[in-house]
């Protein structure tokens, strides 16, 4: 193997992708690349990666693999939708490879998915060469901006259900979502009762993104009750934290039925993941 002279990439024989991790790196064997692109905001590349299948890379992450996506999308919709007695009308933000949206679609009670992703060109790459999700769908409006900007301007009916869906990174094109003010903007145009989902980052290591236990001081001064949940992904190689945060609910529930379908989430899988580890709780302050 050619020791890569890039802070990460393909080496130089294209059959090794590079990617940074916490102390070193972790290296995927490549079967062929799909798609290289330098988009405005980001590099994407789309890989064939030997034991995962397609993946999505941003920047160098791993964003998404083929053999395992259904744990991160299943887990980041569902407790939240869950939670809200008739979700109605869901923003993403974050359409990505839409697969959230396939799992907000699951739910009949939903009338109106508006998708806001600043990236035009991964939305578009991802449905030629990671499946087709029914972005199409008549249900779904897609809106091309920063979503921040998109809130700031919103002035419509009020979202049920909000699902922040964006990258890691906190100087990249995710950097206006993490802070205070995105959330007290996002909190503007929510309904109450109203729920918001938020994909929480490694739940041990702030290098690198925005940091769980940051994230969950900032949404606990928006939102209450806000509840933390983990799970190990297998393609990120890390336990990755989301939040579910309520606006004029008590708990999470469950109001509503499990959809069918689903190959990761269910009810015993959902007490699990809520329950924290002691380490986990001391980092929240959680007692």
């Amino acid at each position: 193997m050619e020791e890569t002279k890039q802070r990460w990439g393909l080496d130089p024989s294209g059959k090794w992708y590079w990617m940074p991790d916490v102390g070193g790196y972790r290296v995927y064997q490549v079967k062929s690349v799909l798609a290289a692109r330098q988009t405005p905001y980001q590099k994407l590349e789309i890989m064939d990666i030997e034991g995962w299948g397609r993946c999505l890379f941003l920047d160098g992450d791993i964003q998404s693999a083929e053999m395992d996506e259904f744990i991160y999308h299943e887990l980041l919709v569902h407790p939240g939708m869950l939670a809200h007695p008739a979700p109605r009308r869901v923003l993403i933000c974050g359409t990505g490879e839409g697969k959230v949206v396939r799992e907000v679609l699951r739910y009949s009670s939903v009338s109106q998915v508006v998708a806001v992703d600043i990236d035009r060109e991964v939305v578009e790459l991802c449905q030629e060469y990671l499946g087709r999700t029914p972005l199409d769908d008549p249900r779904v409006e897609l809106v091309f901006t920063d979503v921040a900007r998109f809130l700031q301007d919103y002035q419509g009916e009020p979202f049920d259900v909000a699902i922040v869906d964006v990258t890691d990174d906190v100087v990249g094109p995710a950097s206006t979502v993490h802070n205070l003010g995105f959330y007290q903007l996002l909190d503007r145009a929510l309904a109450s009762p109203g729920v918001v989902a938020v994909q929480g980052t490694s739940a041990f290591s702030g290098l690198r993104s925005a940091g769980f236990d940051h994230l969950y001081r900032l949404l606990c001064q928006v939102f209450s009750p806000v509840f933390p949940y983990a799970e190990y992904v297998p393609s990120f190689e890390d336990l990755w934290g989301f939040f579910v945060c309520l606006k004029g609910l008590p708990d999470l529930g469950p109001r509503g039925k499990l959809p069918a379908g689903l190959k990761y989430y269910d009810a015993e899988t959902h007490r699990r993941v809520f329950s924290l580890s002691k380490l986990l709780r001391n980092k929240l302050g959680i007692e």
